[in-house]
């Protein structure tokens, strides 16, 4: 009467009883739930930076694109360039842009460097730093 029968005991396997496993899931998530949160961070920090740096080279090039035509001043250059960066968050001193006249192969120039201190959004210390310095130098000839 206390025998298992055989068709059980190939049915249960090699487990002792049902019901040993109930905390597995639970410690599984508790070990995986730190990485996960980790690699999602990870992919929101890249992701905000390289939006931050797509938004510095574009405002660089319209800069360069202003003054290649010769019309524009330095400081209305310059102007041009902070303003596209206040797209980013946090402001832009217009010191963070520097216009040089170059020439380049025997040809006028102008080039422009935009450079804007990206803040990541979690600010972990000893992880992330505060702070990326993210630049773009451009530089157009000028056409007239």
């Amino acid at each position: 009467m206390g025998e298992v029968p055989l068709t059980d005991r190939i049915r249960r396997g090699p487990r002792a009883a049902p019901g040993n496993e109930r905390g597995q899931s639970l410690v599984e998530l508790g070990l995986m739930l730190p990485l996960i949160l980790v690699l999602v961070i990870g992919v929101i920090e890249v992701s905000a930076a390289f939006n931050s740096y797509i938004a510095v080279v574009s405002a660089g090039r319209d800069g360069a694109r202003l003054g290649s035509k010769g019309a524009a001043s330095d400081s209305e250059i310059q102007a041009l360039v902070v303003k596209d960066l206040g797209n980013l968050r946090g402001t832009t001193p217009a010191s963070n842009v520097t216009i040089t006249r170059p020439t380049v192969n025997s040809l006028p120039a102008i080039e422009v460097q935009a450079c804007y201190d990206h803040r990541t959004l979690l600010q972990v210390p000893l992880i992330l730093p505060k702070i990326y310095r993210l630049c773009s130098q451009t530089t157009m000839p000028l056409l007239n």
